[in-house]
C-alpha cells in the first residue's frame, strides 16, 4: 500500500513532467523520459500500464482519443473511437429496449485503443510500440497490488462482475473479490500485450487477439464480425479551439464532446467580461452551472458521428452564440434539462510534456466501470460498452446505426498562449468531463497553482450512477464546497445533493502546465487526490 500512501501529488522540473491517475503508470512514463524517450513514448507506456493496473477504467478493449502538440505549436487530434457492428439489427434492439443496453455484448463497439497506440507511435514516437508495451506486459504477468480505487470499484461492482466467467477468473480469489493490496495477476492479458507488441495493430484488427474477442461477442448475441475489426481506422484532424481570459484551449471535435467544453468556455468568457473573474465555488457558481447545463443540452442535441450528422460547429463556436448563452445565464434564465446517464470509474487521462516541446493529452476508457462487465478469458481483455452512448430515438443524430461511432465522452485538452503550448489537461468523469475541465480552467485563470486546481472541492451536474436515468437538474457537491457556492447553485434553480470530500464522483483531473516561478519557466505537474496517481517531473 505504500505506493499509494506515499505518492507525490505535485512535482516540478525544467525538462519534462507527467501526471497520471495511477502511480505505476506515472513511473512507467517517467522511466521512458529519463531514458531519452519523448512525451508520446512516455504517454504510451503509461497508457498501456493503466490497462493492467486500472481495468475498471480502461482496457486494451476500450477506446482512445488524444491531442499531440509539437514544438512548432501545431496540434493534431487522434480519434481512435470504434464503430458499431455493421450488421447490427437496430429495429430488433429498438423493439426490445427503450434505451441502449449497458452490460453484455450488445453495447460493445470495435475497441479502438490499440489502433490509437499504433498511430501515436508511428506518427510521433521515437521508440517502437513493443517497447512501450513491455513494462505493462511484465506487470500483467508478474502481478500488481490492487490499488484502493480499483478495490473500491471491485467491491461496488462485485455482484455483476461475478456473473461473467472471465471476470470471476481474474478479479476473484476463492470466491471473493480481490481487495486493496492483494496481487492481481493477468497472464492472458500479458500474452495479448506481447502479441500486440510483436505483430502491431494487426494482432487486434484481423489477428488472433481480435478474433478471440469477436468469437466471444458472437456467442453472446453481438453482430460483431472479424471484418468489423479489420475495417477499424484512426482519424487524424486539426483540433478545435476557444479562448478564456486570453488563453487558448484546444480539444477534439467530430463525435467527441470536446466541442461543447470549448463552447462553454467561450460563453463563460463573455460572462467574465461582464462580471469579472468567475469562481465556480463562490457566488458565480450558479451562473457557471447554467452555462454548463446549456452546453450539455447542445451536446445531446448535436454530438454524433459526423458521417451521419454534421454538428453546426461554426454556429456553436460563434461569438454571437457565446453571447446568447452568456446573456441567458447572466439573466438567470432556467435551462430545460434532460435526464442523462453517467457512469462511475470510466476513464483515465495521461498528460505529458517533454524538453523538446512535445505535449500530449491522452484519454482512454472502458466507459462504464469495467465496461460491459465482459472479460474474454482467452485474451484477458475487458471489453468496453461505449455503444451504450448510442440513442434508440429515431430523431436523434446519435441514433444507433451499423458501422457508426457513438457520441464520445473522451475529450483531451491542450493549452496555448501566444502560439506556444503551455498546458496538457485530462479528466475522468464521463459526461461530466467538460465540467471538470471547466473547473480546472477557471481556477487556473484565477491564479491557482496546478496542484490546487485539481484538488480543490468540485461539483458536477447530472446523475453519477451507471445506467440509471434520473433528474438532470441535480448538482452533486463535495461536502467542502463553500456555502456561498451551494446557495448560488440553488439560486440558479438546481437541486443540490451532497457527496463526501475527495469523492471520485466529481471526476479525476490531471494537469501539466508551463509556469514561471522565481523568474524561471518550469513544468508543473499535478494529479488529483481522488485517484491513485502521482505527478513526476525531471
Amino acid at each position: 500500500m505504500s505506493a499509494f500512501t506515499e505518492r507525490q501529488l505535485a512535482a516540478s522540473g525544467e525538462r519534462w513532467a507527467v501526471a497520471t491517475p495511477h502511480a505505476a503508470a506515472g513511473e512507467a512514463a517517467a522511466d521512458v523520459l529519463r531514458e531519452g524517450g519523448n512525451a508520446v513514448d512516455a504517454a504510451l507506456a503509461a497508457a498501456a500500464m493503466l490497462t493492467v493496473v486500472y481495468p475498471n477504467q480502461c482496457s486494451v478493449g476500450g477506446d482512445l482519443l488524444a491531442l499531440v502538440g509539437t514544438p512548432d505549436g501545431d496540434v493534431r487530434c487522434v480519434n481512435a473511437s470504434g464503430r458499431s457492428p455493421r450488421a447490427v439489427d437496430v429495429e430488433s434492439l429498438t423493439a426490445a429496449h427503450d434505451l441502449m443496453p449497458v452490460l453484455g455484448a450488445l453495447p460493445v463497439t470495435v475497441p479502438g485503443a490499440v489502433g490509437g497506440w499504433a498511430t501515436l507511435a508511428d506518427m510521433w514516437g521515437t521508440r517502437s510500440l513493443a517497447s512501450a508495451l513491455a513494462p505493462a506486459e511484465a506487470a500483467a504477468r508478474d502481478g500488481v497490488p490492487v490499488a484502493p480505487g480499483l478495490a473500491h470499484d471491485l467491491a461496488r461492482e462485485s455482484a455483476r462482475l461475478a456473473r461473467d466467467p472471465g471476470m470471476r477468473g481474474v478479479f476473484f480469489a476463492d470466491g471473493e473479490v480481490l481487495t486493496a493490496g492483494q496481487t492481481l495477476c493477468q497472464p492472458h492479458l500479458a500474452r495479448s500485450l506481447a502479441l500486440i507488441g510483436s505483430e502491431g495493430p494487426a494482432a487486434m484488427y484481423g489477428g488472433e487477439v481480435g478474433a478471440s474477442l469477436v468469437k466471444l461477442l458472437a456467442s453472446q448475441g453481438s453482430a460483431m464480425t472479424d471484418e468489423d475489426f479489420a475495417a477499424h481506422t484512426v482519424e487524424l484532424s486539426p483540433a478545435l479551439a476557444a479562448q478564456y481570459d486570453g488563453v487558448e484551449y484546444l480539444s477534439a471535435g467530430a463525435n467527441s464532446q470536446g466541442l461543447y467544453f470549448l463552447q462553454g468556455l467561450k460563453a463563460l468568457d463573455v460572462a467574465r467580461a461582464a462580471r469579472g473573474p468567475l469562481d465556480p465555488l463562490g457566488r458565480e457558481a450558479g451562473l457557471v452551472a447554467s452555462v454548463l447545463a446549456w452546453t450539455a443540452g447542445d451536446r445531446d442535441r448535436h454530438c454524433a458521428d459526423p458521417e451521419w450528422s454534421e454538428a453546426p460547429v461554426e454556429h456553436l463556436l460563434s461569438d454571437a452564440y457565446a453571447r446568447h448563452i452568456a446573456e441567458h445565464a447572466l439573466a438567470g434564465t432556467a435551462v430545460d434539462l434532460l435526464a442523462r446517464r453517467k457512469a462511475t470509474g470510466d476513464t483515465v487521462a495521461v498528460v505529458v510534456a517533454d524538453a523538446d516541446g512535445t505535449w500530449v493529452s491522452l484519454i482512454q476508457s472502458v466507459f462504464h466501470s469495467f465496461g460491459a462487465a465482459v472479460l474474454d478469458p482467452g485474451t484477458g481483455i475487458v471489453l468496453h460498452n461505449r455503444g451504450a452512448s448510442f440513442s434508440l430515438d429515431p430523431a436523434s443524430p446519435n441514433r444507433l446505426a451499423g458501422g457508426k461511432r457513438p457520441l464520445h465522452t473522451l475529450m483531451p485538452v491542450l493549452v496555448r498562449e501566444g502560439g506556444e503550448l503551455v498546458g496538457a489537461h485530462g479528466a475522468m468523469g464521463g459526461r461530466a468531463q467538460p465540467q471538470v475541465h471547466t473547473h480546472m480552467a477557471l481556477h487556473l485563470a484565477a491564479g491557482s497553482a496546478p496542484e490546487h486546481a485539481v484538488s480543490v472541492p468540485r461539483w458536477v451536474l447530472g446523475a453519477m450512477e451507471a445506467g440509471v436515468t434520473t433528474g438532470a437538474g441535480v448538482v452533486s457537491t463535495e461536502r467542502d464546497v463553500p456555502v456561498a457556492g451551494v446557495h448560488a447553485i440553488e439560486g440558479a434553480g438546481f437541486t443540490v445533493g451532497s457527496l463526501g470530500a475527495n469523492d471520485d464522483g466529481v471526476g479525476h483531473g490531471q494537469l501539466v502546465r508551463r509556469v514561471t516561478g522565481d523568474g524561471r519557466p518550469h513544468l508543473a505537474a499535478a494529479t488529483d487526490p481522488r485517484a491513485d496517481g502521482s505527478a513526476v517531473a525531471g
